[in-house]
Parts: C-alpha cells; structure tokens; sequence
C-alpha cells in the first residue's frame, strides 16, 4: 500500500511542531511505516517487542492517542471485531479484506472509484459524503483451501 509519507516526513514535521522524538516514537512511526495493514494496539506492540524496543504499555496507548489526535494514524474497527486497528492516515485510499477465520487483513484498492457514487448521493439526497469505509468479511485463500 502506498503511503504518501515515510518515516523521515512524519517524524521532521511533528519535531518542527515543537514535539520530542522519543526513542518509542520513533519505533511506533516505524512500525506503522513499515507495515501497511492496520493493527491493534496489542499487535504494535508484539512487533516493538519482537524489535526489542523497550516500552510500558500505557506510554503505548497515549503515543496512539497523540498520532491519532495529530492525524498521523486513523483508527479503524471492523465490523466483527470489538478491537480498534490503526494505520497510517496517508495511506492511498483503500479497503480491506477480513478473513472471518483467521483474521488476516489484506489491503484492496477498487478499479471504481466510489466519487461518482457519493457525487450521486450529493445530487440525490443533498447528503455530502466526507468519509465511508468498505470492508469484504469472507474466507483467505488459506483458510478454504
């Protein structure tokens, strides 16, 4: 999934907001950089401990909460979990796939773009669309196989 920043452009615009780099700052940047497909907290902080970055977990959550509130990272919660995900809010625009056996969660960008049909939702019913969120719930390949 293309993002529109890397780790470098996030981390230099917060600084330049007059915010500190923190060593786990930087590794939470990293890991949703580096990682296009949303996670949950839980699983950030699998990866920043597989990473062997040093952390407490509610230093965690208040970084979530500072990035989400800075709109470096969206929150997302699919409809069969009662989990929050987060990625990167500069990510191109995309869906996802959730596979209702093992959760896997894949990225999808549509051929169609859905602006016509929100053009067509402002024109029919004077509703403005600022956001939506598609998601296909079905089985991967590797669970019905």
């Amino acid at each position: 999934m293309k993002t529109k920043e890397n780790s470098e452009e996030i981390l230099s615009s917060l600084a330049n907001q007059g915010f500190r780099m923190t060593r786990l700052r930087k590794a939470i940047i990293g890991v949703f950089t580096g990682n296009g497909l949303p996670m949950s907290a839980d699983e950030l902080m699998e990866i920043l401990r597989a990473g062997n970055t040093a952390f407490n977990k509610t230093t965690v959550y208040r970084e979530i909460s500072f990035l989400k509130e800075r709109g470096v990272i969206q929150e997302i919660q699919f409809l069969h979990e009662r989990v929050k995900r987060y990625e990167l809010a500069s990510l191109e625009h995309h869906h996802h796939l959730v596979c209702l056996r093992c959760n896997r969660v894949e990225d999808i960008v549509l051929e169609n773009d859905l602006a016509e049909q929100e053009k067509s939702i402002l024109n029919s019913k004077g509703f403005k669309v600022t956001n939506h969120m598609l998601e296909f719930h079905g089985i991967c390949r590797g669970c019905h196989s």
